[in-house]
């Protein structure tokens, strides 16, 4: 518990105790984004009081002014036409994947993974850029800013992979970056993140990684991990989506073009 982050609890109480439903959504001061922690929803409850406890959720992240709520659902729910109902809709698909624990295993790795420093951060920007779609860059930042993460450099010093990290009490979470032409092995390059990481102190590993990069699903498939549901990662945006123009025409300067578009990013994100 963080005295910054916001989190509520909604109920909705149709009078009966046994058709109490009951979500939670977070936010942390870090990010522009909510996520939705968990949804209690008995099997046979009604839908459509699913939909109100949902728009209820959302009302209440919207008054914190964020720009949009996360949440992930089994991609075989029945729930899913209820939060179309409520504006959610489907960026990707995920899987997690979680480590109990590894032993420091030699490798054949020939760079090495560490804490990353604001040198990194524009060979990581490029990276996330290259990978990452752009409908999802414009809801998912490059990192959550809760924990530094790791990096890896080849041999020659290229920026090869990132790791976002989130530590809590229950272990650590991880959204790996991965240059699909790496020359690595994959599995072994996951398997020395693991070893790796910084205070880890034996917590789970949790994975996760999204359908835009199969080949690291192929890799954690291939290790002996415990490999969590196929889910759809939804967002329900909460500002209006405006394409910016600009408010002056520049001229072509050396026969190339003018560039119309005016920055969205606040420039403090960039102080790196």
């Amino acid at each position: 518990m963080r005295p910054t982050d916001h989190i509520f609890t909604g109920v909705y109480d149709a009078g009966d105790r046994s058709d109490r439903l009951v979500g939670q959504v977070h936010h942390s001061p870090k990010m522009t984004s909510a996520h939705l922690n968990y949804l209690l929803v008995t099997p046979d409850a009604d839908r459509e009081a699913v939909s109100v406890l949902l728009e209820g959720l959302v009302r209440e992240a919207g008054a914190w002014g964020v720009k949009q709520i996360f949440a992930d659902l089994a991609v075989d729910s029945d729930l899913y036409p209820q939060f179309r109902r409520a504006g959610f809709s489907a960026l990707a698909k995920q899987r997690v994947f979680k480590s109990i624990d590894r032993a420091d295993v030699p490798t054949s790795l020939r760079g090495t993974w560490r804490t990353w420093t604001s040198e990194d951060i524009p060979a990581m920007r490029r990276l996330y850029q290259t990978l990452i779609p752009p409908l999802i860059q414009s809801v998912e930042p490059l990192t959550r800013r809760e924990k530094l993460g790791l990096v890896y450099r080849d041999e020659s010093g290229s920026l090869q992979a990132y790791a976002d990290l989130v530590y809590g009490p229950k272990g650590a979470w991880v959204l790996p970056i991965v240059n699909p032409q790496i020359e690595e092995d994959l599995s072994e390059l996951l398997v020395q993140m693991i070893v790796d990481l910084p205070e880890r102190y034996r917590r789970p590993v949790y994975f996760t990684v999204r359908s835009y990069q199969p080949w690291v699903e192929n890799a954690l498939e291939s290790l002996d991990l415990e490999m969590g549901p196929e889910q759809l990662f939804l967002v329900r945006y909460l500002s209006p989506r405006v394409k910016a123009t600009a408010e002056f025409v520049y001229a072509p300067i050396e026969n190339g073009k003018p560039e119309p578009t005016i920055p969205m990013t606040p420039i403090q994100n960039h102080q790196e």
